[in-house]
């Protein structure tokens, strides 16, 4: 039997891996959203909660955290940004603070002996299986930045807060027809193992078409040509552009508000060389610059959008006319100025203009898309002798090896999907796959399905390895199991609407430069 589903489902994978990182701190509840609304507080705390401030340091922390959990599993420090983690450490804080309030308020206390006994289960705190005060004072003043009396009372308040939510879900009861009811939807499932052949694994076998060729397939495509064009505008937007210089003056992340104010001052000297004394701002950016791509270039940043420099001095340059010199900007690695020498207004490239570039990749991609078909074809016929996948097509993937892949595939790889449900919307890994779906549940045993499959642009065959349908026998041999998860699945929804009521009667209001400041992007 293959692990659970839940444990295999690897990805909606980021998503699945950021929500477990979060909760993984000690004692904190999961998050949902955050209001805003009302004052910024101080520049020095994150958020308030109900006139409660979250010290921004707290934020600092955690975040990095879970940055530099993201990097030991091998995941790009992009992904942070790209999905929002600023915001889930933020609200994981705004939650925890919500819920301490709401404990305090409901006379839940936790006492002296139960901190105790909490501190002295930590392995943080031990050294050779005992409770080591040197080491637990090291710990809270190095890593958690404060008293021993202020950390206890926090985790006074966890404790709290944990009570708190075990009375609320102490609540959860199911009847047995609904333990029935999510066995049959949840108790169908399978195990597969599958081939992907996408029509990108063969456009190299195709090569560059003959221009008589790709000329011949668009005469008969002309609105398929026009469709993609429409789908896929946006690529075809030139955005606006300008021709400018730059001189920077880095700062440290770190770097104090006199060494700030003094980069600011020097680099307004240089602004006042150039706007009032009229020297030339190449030569200038040649001697001064910090900026290693430009500096022997005198600075210049070439044909360049706004996307491509930082936000603030992005809008000050594109603001200027021809000849103009910004006001110095900080941005998050120092100080520019910048000088603009033109401009280019933007443009959407009409149909015409790209056409044969489009009918050029839909022609490959339709060819491609043929012989990855025919690869399927045969690798199926193959797979109908009795050959395994895995044999086949082996996966390069090591054991041990990060499990948090997002490249795209290059070539056809046998891969399992781990145990999943007929209720699933995805296969896990393989994605929305309607007719792969169908094919696997229509099966009640395991063995090959005997179709190749559409899988997006793609195609896709498949072994199943193992099946379980539901059944009478089964249920009644799982229905103590079942009923538990069901229980701890109605606790998670209860906890989860008390939370969501808790925002809604709250005052939350978060510092969003103060976060991004943090985050790099202030």
């Amino acid at each position: 039997m293959s692990e659970p589903a839940e444990t295999r489902k690897l990805g909606q994978y980021f998503f699945i891996f950021m929500l477990a990182a979060l909760f993984a701190v000690q004692w904190s509840p999961a998050a949902k959203g955050c209001d805003k609304t009302g004052k910024l507080p101080d520049a020095e705390s994150a958020a308030t909660v109900n006139g409660k401030e979250i010290p921004l340091r707290e934020f600092a922390r955690r975040y990095n955290a879970q940055l530099e959990g993201m990097r030991r599993q091998g995941m790009p420090a992009e992904f942070a940004k790209q999905f929002g983690m600023d915001k889930q450490v933020i609200d994981s804080l705004v939650d925890l603070e919500l819920i301490a309030q709401a404990a305090d308020a409901r006379g839940i206390r936790a006492t002296d002996e139960d901190v105790k006994d909490l501190l002295l289960k930590q392995p943080e705190f031990q050294v050779d299986g005992h409770f080591d005060a040197e080491r637990y004072r090291e710990i809270i003043t190095n890593y958690e930045g404060m008293t021993e009396v202020a950390f206890e009372d926090k985790m006074r308040r966890q404790i709290a807060s944990q009570r708190l939510l075990e009375l609320v879900g102490a609540g959860a009861v199911v009847s047995d027809d609904e333990v029935k009811a999510r066995y049959l939807k949840d108790g169908n499932t399978a195990n597969v193992t599958y081939v992907r052949f996408n029509p990108t694994m063969f456009t190299e076998k195709i090569g560059t078409m003959k221009q008589a060729d790709v000329d011949a397939w668009a005469k008969g495509h002309e609105k398929e040509i026009a469709d993609y064009y429409e789908a896929n505008k946006i690529s075809y937007f030139v955005p606006e552009k300008v021709k400018a210089r730059q001189i920077l003056l880095r700062v440290a992340k770190d770097a104090t508000p006199a060494q700030k104010d003094d980069a600011r001052q020097k680099l307004e000297n240089v602004r006042k060389q150039v706007v009032d004394e009229k020297k030339d701002f190449g030569e200038l950016a040649k001697a001064v610059s910090e900026d290693l791509g430009t500096k022997e270039k005198g600075g210049d940043l070439g044909w360049v959008d706004k996307l491509s420099l930082p936000g603030d001095f992005a809008d000050r340059l594109f603001a200027l006319k021809p000849g103009e010199v910004s006001m110095v900007v900080e941005s998050p690695i120092g100080f520019h100025i910048g000088m603009l020498e033109d401009k280019k207004a933007p443009e959407q490239k009409p149909l015409d203009t790209v056409k044969g570039v489009i009918a050029a990749q839909l022609a490959v991609r339709e060819k491609a898309k043929a012989v990855a078909q025919a690869e399927a074809e045969k690798a199926l016929a193959e797979l109908k002798k009795g050959k395994k996948l895995s044999e086949l097509f082996p996966s390069e993937a090591k054991a041990g090896e990060n499990k948090f892949q997002f490249q795209t595939e290059t070539k056809p790889e046998a891969k399992e999907t781990g145990e999943f449900a007929s209720s699933a919307e995805l296969i896990p890994q393989l994605g929305a796959a309607p007719q792969a779906m169908k094919a696997i549940f229509a099966r009640t045993e395991a063995g090959p399905i005997d179709q190749v499959v559409a899988v997006g642009e793609g195609f896709a065959i498949l072994n199943v390895e193992e099946r379980h349908p539901t059944s009478d026998a089964d249920y009644a041999g799982k229905q103590t199991q079942l009923k538990v998860d069901a229980i701890k699945a109605k606790k998670q929804e209860l906890e989860s609407a008390f939370r969501k009521s808790l925002k809604q009667s709250g005052n939350v209001v978060v510092n969003d430069k103060a976060v991004a400041r943090v985050i790099g992007e202030g």
